[in-house]
């Protein structure tokens, strides 16, 4: 990789702008019966502050603007929140792979 005037290094293709934050997070109920409902609240309460949103057999990945992300973040544990007692687990990112790339990487893994 390249240099810039900077001093950063230039990342190569596949990867989204750095203006866009993505956000992985998981919520996990604590002492519920109903555990869908505090999750399913997470994932429409994140979805509601504007953020892209993609549901995953572990996890649910929300990304946009850093504003969003951090509100659709807190939205989302709040929802959660009021079904009772909640951890969320959070991992941000900047410059997140694209779907592409990430296509591409699981094409390469089936061969």
């Amino acid at each position: 990789m390249a240099a810039t005037e900077k001093g950063s290094r230039e990342k190569g293709t596949g990867y989204v702008d750095d203006s866009v934050l993505g956000c992985q997070f998981s919520v996990y109920p604590l002492r519920q019966d109903d555990v869908d409902a505090p999750v399913q609240a997470a994932i429409h309460a994140a979805r509601a502050e504007g953020c892209e949103v993609r549901v995953g057999n572990l996890s649910t990945l929300a990304w946009g603007d850093e504003d969003a992300v951090w509100a659709a973040l807190r939205a989302a544990f709040r929802a959660a929140q009021r079904h009772g007692p909640v951890v969320l687990t959070a991992t941000l990112a900047a410059g997140m792979p694209t779907d592409g790339l990430v296509g591409e990487i699981q094409r390469a893994l089936a061969e």
